[in-house]
Formats: structure tokens, C-alpha cells, sequence
């Protein structure tokens, strides 16, 4: 999240300039070109188009009118003839037509304060007088005819900004309340309505109601994979591929809002961390989850409750044998989930299934309902088998079966993701196979990098004195938590500039190991060749030793000097560094080695297939 200018969750426009609006807007620029286009025609029409945006929350509502309100101040084809009235999210002191004029007249006096400061004056005061005569008759009219004489003074047609239309329409005691406004909006060209709803409500297709045709209705869809992967880079700062960014879309449902919460957390490949961060997120935003359950009529919710609870896609029969309903309530309920846009659909006829259109209210549910951390694991771990590939799995997987050893609840959730996934599970009995106890002896820094061996406890021995290997790891460490990245190559250099003649009594582990950590840290501060360079020693150094702990860093050293040359652009010296990690390591019975050797064939096909020699890709995935 940028420091200088955080984007709001839950109240986009809030405290920030006309400027920072436009410029943290990055996706929905159709539909705002489409709100512009009606609004353009409207300036010199003697009749007005309304417009109603329709979404669930979280889908960008808000942001999208705080956006078409900026466009309108700043923007001189606009500005010199509409005006924007933007009224707060929830209108919950509005109950007639009055109400609705004298909170029209309020918001305007608010508009007016910068630029007509004599006029924001005067309806202040109009607004102050008329509130006082609330028994009086005829206060809506003079509250109407206030609000159209300021617009004549302006001479500006007014753009009034409601948001929760339908909440509107629902909360006012005024039975013929939306006759009246319709009536207004047709008659007074100097005023036309820019609204928002969670829903396409029914009163909007009922030829008997006041709403029927009466707006231009604009459906703001889930983000696509792209318009994710934009607004990520404006909320993290991070640029990802769409590759990176396919899981994210999925876990939100392309929800604006639900992208901005999770980019609020570092990513993990830590199950643990992960797990962490996600119940401080469902700690926080409990309100907007619940929220979001709240709004469905309780049918509906009992069904949308069977398919969180379920979290894969499934079909209708086993929905309503979750929710124990009737096949056909459930069937027409979930075709009203679908139209809300809180479940997707896939698949047609007896073959469609559904899931919720969110996964994150799967996580908030399960942890809600069962405070069950496994049946998240469980569930974290189904969604990575159906988004990772599978060699991304066998990546994952080291640091899945080391965090077990240490968690029962993550070792039960892998246990039962796998008794469901077939796939999964003989992923995960082929990594058991190859590690009989071994794998499980992998850490994890705190970067979220496994470290292949234990070099703290082997590199410490027989070393003493205020230089000890034991306090060096230590300095390095902890330079790393605090991603220190210059001091960390310091450390190294200075502790390799010490040794001297006695260089052989410092255990190769640790000076294998420190390098690697030399490297990452210039990795880490943009320095790919100095990167290059560290990588290329530990090879050179170690590369003959006979201590297996110290193969596995000639190993990491290899395969990260080869996704740094990709990284550099450096196709072909990539290949060749992921081939030389086959090259040593393919007959090594060591379990720990192996995955890298995975890591390096994968990566090599990959890189072959970026190079378009298809064929060699093709062998190396093969090969794998």
C-alpha cells in the first residue's frame, strides 16, 4: 500500500484531492466513459437520461461515481454546465420527498463552498430555515423550488450522486415517493440522477413501477485477470504477471474491494504466514463480511451458506443436501445467487456447478463457523491445487510437509485436502517417498525461502570468539528479518576479509550458505549482475565439495543463478545454469536435492519455451 496515498476500502474520495482520485482510478474506464457519454448528451438535451450503476458491494461503485465527480470539476467540458451533488453512501434521513430535497440542498451547499462561497452561504441558511418548518405543508415543493433556483444562479444542471438506490426506495415511508421523483426528473431538466444499487431490483422491470425504463442500467462486472493485476500494482507497488495474478483474481472474485484488503498483506508461500495474516484480515474486516451475508434473504443465505461451506465448484444436488432443502428451491435460489453476482456458475443443464464467486467468504465462514484452522489448511490447499500447476505444487510442497511436522493442524488439513484431490495426494505421497522424515527438516526464513539444510547448528562447531559463525548467522539473520539488504552483504564481506589463514576453520556451510545470502540480498536491491556474480562464486568455491549440506547450496546457487539470468533477460545463460543443476544433481539420491532438480527442469522448459524452441521445452517437461 502506498504510504502517501492509501486507497479506501470502504470510502473511496474520502479526504483526497480531485488529483489522487484520477490517479489511483486504473480499472472501469468503459463504464466511466459510458457515464460521461450520457452525461455529455444530457447538457444541451431539454431531457434527461438518468443512470444507475448496479453491483454488489465491494464492486466499485463508489469509487466509480467519486471518479465521475472529479471528471466533472476538473474537466472544462463539463464543469461549465453540470455540477456534481454527491450525497453520502447511506441516505438514512431520507424517509419522503422532503427529506430527499432538503438533503439535495445540504450536499449542494457543501459543493458550492469553493467555487460560490456567497451561495454555499445562502443554502446553508435556506437549509437551516426550512429544516425548522418540518410540520409545515408544502415543505417539499419549497425545498425543490430552493434546490432549482440554485441551479438557475449556477447555471449548472445538477448531477445528484445516491448511492444504495434500492435501500432508498425500501427505507421511505412516502408510498407514491418514486412517482413524484420521476415526475421531477422528467419535467426539470436541471437536474438529473447519476444512482447505485447492489442489485438490479425487481422494480426496475415492472412496467407498473416507477422505475421501469427509466435509467441507462450499467453492470460493473467482476475485475478481469488484467484489470486485477492493474490495480495491484497501484495498491502494492508490486508488478505481477497475469500468470501470478490468476489465484488472486479467483480468491477476491475480481473484487475491487476485496484486492485492496488482501494487497494490505505480504504473499507467503508460508502456509503458516499465510494463515496468520488471513485471520487478522477476517479480524478486521468481520463487519464487511458479515455485511455482505446480511443482505440475502434468508433462503437465499442458507443456500449461499451450503456453498461456502462447500467451497469447490458442486452441483445442485449437493448444495441442497448441504443446505437439507429441496433440489428445486435450491436450484432457483442459486440462479438468483448467480444473478447477484455472489456465485458463479459453470458448466449448462445437468452439468452445471457452482461456487462462491469470493473465496475469501469461504475462509471467513470457515473460520467463523467451525474456528477449524485445518479446514481452512484443507481448503487454502484445494485452491492451490486447482491454481498452481504442478510443478508449481512440487515447489510448494517441501515447505507444506516441513510446517506440518511442526502444526498439527496444517499436517490434518494436508491429510484431508489429499484424501479429496486423488491428484494431490499422489503429488504428496510421491514428496513423502522421496523424503522418508528428511523433508521435514526443512526451514523456512523469514523471506519465506526454504533453507535446504541446518547450517546454524553444523557451521557454529568449534568456533568461539566475538567472530563466531554461530553470532555471524545470527547478525545475517536477523539483517535479513529487518531486510537490511546492504548490511547483510557487509556482513559477509567483512566476516570473509577476517578469516584470512584460517579461512579452512570456518565451516564450508556457513561461508556456502552466507554467500547465498549475499547474493539474495543484492537480488533484492536490484543488483542482478552483483547477484550473478555471488551465485557464480559459490559454485566456483564449493561446487567439489563431498559435504552434502553444502551441495544444497551449490544447488539453490545454481538454480537462483538461473532465474536471475531470466530475470536479466539472459534466456540462454539461464538455460545453461538450470541444465548444469541437472548436470550434477540428476543422479543424487539425496531427497533434499531433488526438488531443485524439479525447479530446474521446469524452469528450463519454460525458458526454452520463451525462447520458442518448443521442442527442447517439451523435453524438459517431459524429463520432469
Amino acid at each position: 500500500m502506498t504510504a502517501n496515498r492509501p486507497i479506501r476500502k470502504f470510502n473511496p474520495g474520502t479526504f483526497q484531492s480531485d488529483k489522487e482520485v484520477a490517479e489511483q482510478f486504473v480499472v472501469r474506464h468503459h463504464e466511466l466513459g459510458t457515464i460521461l457519454d450520457v452525461l455529455r448528451r444530457n447538457i444541451g438535451s431539454p431531457s434527461c437520461q438518468q443512470v444507475l450503476i448496479v453491483a454488489p458491494r465491494g464492486r466499485g461503485k463508489t469509487m466509480l461515481l467519486a471518479r465521475a465527480a472529479a471528471e466533472l470539476r476538473t474537466n472544462s467540458e463539463f464543469s461549465e454546465h453540470l455540477l456534481p451533488v454527491q450525497f453520502m453512501e447511506e441516505s438514512q434521513e431520507i424517509f419522503n420527498l422532503a427529506d430527499f430535497w432538503l438533503e439535495t440542498l445540504f450536499h449542494l451547499a457543501r459543493q458550492c463552498t469553493s467555487h460560490s462561497p456567497e451561495i454555499a452561504e445562502e443554502l446553508h441558511d435556506r437549509h437551516a430555515a426550512l429544516s425548522e418548518r418540518w410540520r409545515e405543508q408544502g415543505l417539499e415543493e419549497r425545498a425543490r423550488v430552493a434546490v432549482l433556483d440554485a441551479a438557475d444562479r449556477l447555471d449548472r444542471k445538477l448531477v445528484l450522486m445516491v448511492e444504495n438506490l434500492q435501500a432508498l426506495r425500501k427505507d421511505v415511508d412516502e408510498k407514491d415517493f418514486g412517482w413524484k421523483l420521476r415526475g421531477v426528473l422528467q419535467m426539470e431538466p436541471q437536474v438529473m440522477l447519476l444512482a447505485s444499487a447492489t442489485s438490479r431490483f425487481e422494480a426496475l422491470d415492472d412496467a407498473e413501477e416507477p422505475f421501469f425504463e427509466m435509467f441507462r442500467i450499467i453492470d460493473l462486472k467482476p475485475l478481469t485477470t488484467e484489470d486485477c493485476r492493474r490495480l495491484w500494482q497501484v495498491v502494492s507497488g508490486d508488478t505481477v504477471s497475469g500468470r501470478e495474478m490468476r489465484p488472486l483474481e479467483i480468491l477476491t472474485g475480481g473484487s475491487p474491494r476485496l484486492l485492496v484488503i488482501i494487497a494490505a498483506f505480504a504473499r507467503h508461500k508460508s502456509l503458516r504466514q499465510l494463515m496468520e495474516e488471513l485471520v487478522t484480515l477476517v479480524d478486521e474486516h468481520t463487519e464487511y463480511f458479515r455485511g455482505h451475508l446480511e443482505v440475502l434473504a434468508k433462503t437465499e443465505r442458507r443456500v449461499y451458506l451450503a456453498v461456502l461451506d462447500l467451497w469447490r465448484l458442486s452441483t445442485p444436488g449437493e448444495v441442497a443436501a448441504r443446505a437439507r432443502m429441496d433440489v428445486r428451491i435450491v436450484s432457483t435460489m442459486l440462479g438468483r445467487l448467480v444473478d447477484r453476482g455472489a456465485v458463479i456458475v459453470e458448466g449448462s443443464g445437468r452439468k452445471r456447478q457452482y461456487a462462491a464467486a469470493e473465496r475469501l467468504y469461504s475462509i471467513y465462514y470457515k473460520l467463523r463457523r467451525e474456528r477449524d484452522e485445518a479446514a481452512i489448511v484443507e481448503n487454502l490447499i484445494r485452491f492451490m491445487a486447482v491454481f498452481y500447476s504442478e510443478a508449481e505444487q512440487t515447489e510448494l510442497l517441501p515447505i507444506l510437509i516441513s510446517e506440518a511436522a511442526e502444526s498439527s493442524a496444517i499436517r490434518e488439513g494436508l491429510d484431508r485436502a489429499a484424501a479429496g484431490i486423488p491428484e494431490f495426494d499422489k503429488l504428496l505421497n510421491n514428496m513423502r517417498r522421496l523424503s522418508p522424515g528428511e523433508v521435514r527438516s526443512v526451514k523456512v526464513e523469514p523471506s519465506g525461502r526454504p533453507v535446504l539444510g541446518d547450517p546454524a547448528g553444523r557451521a557454529s562447531e568449534n568456533v568461539a570468539g566475538p567472530q563466531s559463525v554461530k553470532q555471524l548467522i545470527a547478525d545475517i539473520s536477523e539483517a535479513i528479518e529487518k531486510e537490511a539488504f546492504e548490511t547483510v552483504i557487509e556482513i559477509v564481506d567483512q566476516a570473509a576479509s577476517s578469516q584470512g589463514a584460517e579461512s579452512s576453520q570456518v565451516p564450508e556451510v556457513f561461508a556456502a550458505w552466507a554467500l547465498n545470502r549475499k547474493a539474495h540480498a543484492h537480488k533484492a536491491l536490484g543488483d542482478l549482475d552483483s547477484a550473478v556474480s555471488a551465485y557464480a562464486e559459490v559454485v566456483k568455491r564449493f561446487g567439489a565439495s563431498e559435504d552434502p549440506e553444502v551441495q544444497l547450496w551449490v544447488a539453490t546457487a545454481l538454480t537462483d543463478r538461473g532465474d536471475t539470468y531470466r530475470e536479466l533477460g539472459d534466456l540462454d545463460s539461464a538455460v545453461s545454469a538450470y541444465g548444469e543443476v541437472v548436470k550434477r544433481f540428476d543422479t543424487s539420491e539425496d531427497p533434499r536435492v531433488q526438488p531443485w532438480v524439479v525447479k530446474a527442469l521446469y524452469f528450463k522448459g519454460r525458458t526454452y519455451r520463451e525462447l520458442g524452441d518448443l521442442d527442447s521445452a517439451v523435453s524438459a517437461y517431459g524429463e520432469v
